[in-house]
């Protein structure tokens, strides 16, 4: 067959270049592995990689009142969520491979932008899990007041972040199957609340609105931001994913519809039961179960909130592992990150992508949020644009799914998408964007460095092979990468 021949003819290539640049202890044999990942336990992942529970949203209550919360979150899902996890869906079919959206952009700008995409997704998500541990601290610190001292603070989130990692090593099927026991732990305690809340529920407080001058626009739009994005991760797994055309437009189906109804089902209950002049801080929602049924309901959210965070950490901490994977079986990155465990868990991968764990001591939940939001809208910049330089380049290329508009309609599509990134970045602080124009010339630098080292044979890489075409779902080798048109 088409895939038989072009698999021999890239082993010929691959095997020629390979015997001189990487040493007989890297070789790995072509040997098909079983794929962990099924619609329920990709949808599980994505739903941790996503949200995880209502927990986090909190904020922006407090920032903009309960009518504009309310608005955000109906209307957001429709500005980004969906778009986003559409996008996802074609791409990930037509590209599934562990390098994930990576291949998307240098498939079609270069290699060099395939960097820049990495650096930017990679880094965000890697301070994104920063936010786990602190928020797992600061839950039990609405039972254990203690846990406000600095040094047991230090020490408790030390101590869950080493266990959350060692977790993470175990396999990615685990924790497949974990999320999905962990998506239904962690909403439960919700739901109980929700029910018990209804009778309760005084629905004019939700109409309540703060005048837009008095609105902290930066907060609320980052808030929204933090909790509807990542659809895009889960396509680090792609490899991972068995029959990947079908499974991901439904995994990703079932991940957007539980999330927008977590959302505004708990926002309206949790507006409709508590005093106007409450405070919406990080937490808060502890609060609100108190109220709905007292400590043992409280407890239990606390509890559901640390399950939910473990969720979250694992699931993004295994994407940005096999990302790194992904990057380095492409000639991209050093070989010895592709370096796997007996649990078939990329080792290095996965423990370079915990650099960002000391941020958690000593940074607050809202400066982590934006700093990671500016970086990964650069990178969704980069994703949406390759995406539709896909559709005019290569309209004939193979799509297992594909978004059912023509290229002028998923560019209409994308236009309210862009123009919330846009309002995002200009209510982002100073900082935040010197944080994402240093993550820029670091993604430069390192083409550069890595190229050097590839090009004098200092340290061992994977090949760069020549990308010709998107790879098929049943490709049975070598992934290929673009190589850089300016070079």
């Amino acid at each position: 067959s088409d895939c038989f021949f072009c698999c021999l003819m890239d082993e010929k290539h691959y095997s020629q270049q390979r015997s001189s640049v990487i040493s007989n202890d890297l070789e790995e044999p072509l040997i098909e592995h079983r794929k962990p990942l099924s619609v329920w336990t990709l949808a599980a992942l994505i739903f941790f990689e996503v949200a995880g529970s209502p927990a986090g949203i909190e904020p922006a209550v407090e920032a903009a009142g309960p009518l504009f919360t309310l608005i955000g979150f109906s209307i957001m899902p429709f500005i980004w969520s969906v778009p986003e996890s559409l996008v996802t869906a074609e791409l990930s079919t037509m590209f599934p491979e562990d390098g994930g959206f990576v291949s998307w952009v240098s498939s079609i700008y270069g290699e060099y932008w395939g960097y820049v995409k990495f650096f930017f997704n990679w880094l965000s998500s890697v301070t994104d899990n920063a936010i786990y541990p602190l928020m797992i601290v600061d839950y039990f610190g609405t039972f254990i007041p203690a846990l406000e001292d600095t040094f047991l603070r230090v020490i408790s989130l030390a101590l869950c972040s080493f266990i959350l990692v060692g977790v993470n090593l175990t396999g990615l099927e685990l924790v497949g199957r974990a999320s999905v026991l962990l998506v239904i732990m962690s909403l439960l305690p919700f739901l109980v609340m929700v029910l018990i809340g209804i009778p309760d529920v005084q629905i004019n407080r939700c109409s309540n609105s703060k005048d837009t001058n008095d609105v902290d626009w930066g907060v609320l739009l980052n808030t929204l931001f933090w909790n509807l994005n990542y659809f895009d991760s889960a396509s680090a797994l792609a490899a991972e994913v068995q029959n990947p055309t079908k499974t991901f437009p439904k995994a990703l189906q079932i991940a957007v519809i539980l999330i927008m109804s977590m959302y505004i089902v708990t926002l309206v209950v949790g507006i409709g039961v508590t005093p106007d002049d409450e405070n919406w801080e990080e937490s808060y929602f502890s609060r609100v179960a108190e109220i709905v049924g007292g400590q043992w309901l409280k407890g239990w959210v606390v509890c559901a909130v640390s399950l939910s965070s473990i969720g979250m950490f694992e699931a993004e901490l295994s994407t940005n592992g096999y990302l790194v994977m992904g990057m380095s079986r492409r000639g991209m990155l050093p070989a010895f990150l592709s370096h796997k465990t007996r649990f078939n868990t990329p080792l290095y991968g996965i423990l370079i992508s915990c650099m960002a764990l000391p941020l958690s001591i000593y940074s607050t939940f809202q400066d982590l949020i934006e700093m990671l939001n500016l970086m990964y809208i650069w990178g969704s910049i980069l994703a949406f644009s390759a995406f539709i330089a896909h559709r005019i380049k290569r309209p004939d290329a193979n799509r297992p799914f594909k978004i059912p508009l023509n290229t002028i309609g998923v560019c209409l599509m994308l236009l309210p998408t862009l123009f919330f990134t846009f309002a995002t970045m200009y209510f982002g602080s100073w900082q935040g964007h010197v944080v994402s124009f240093a993550v820029f010339l670091l993604s430069t630098f390192c083409y550069y460095f890595f190229g050097y080292l590839r090009r004098n044979n200092i340290i061992a890489f994977f090949p760069l092979v020549p990308w010709t075409e998107p790879l098929p779902s049943d490709y049975c080798g070598h992934t290929r990468v673009s190589i850089d048109p300016l070079n």
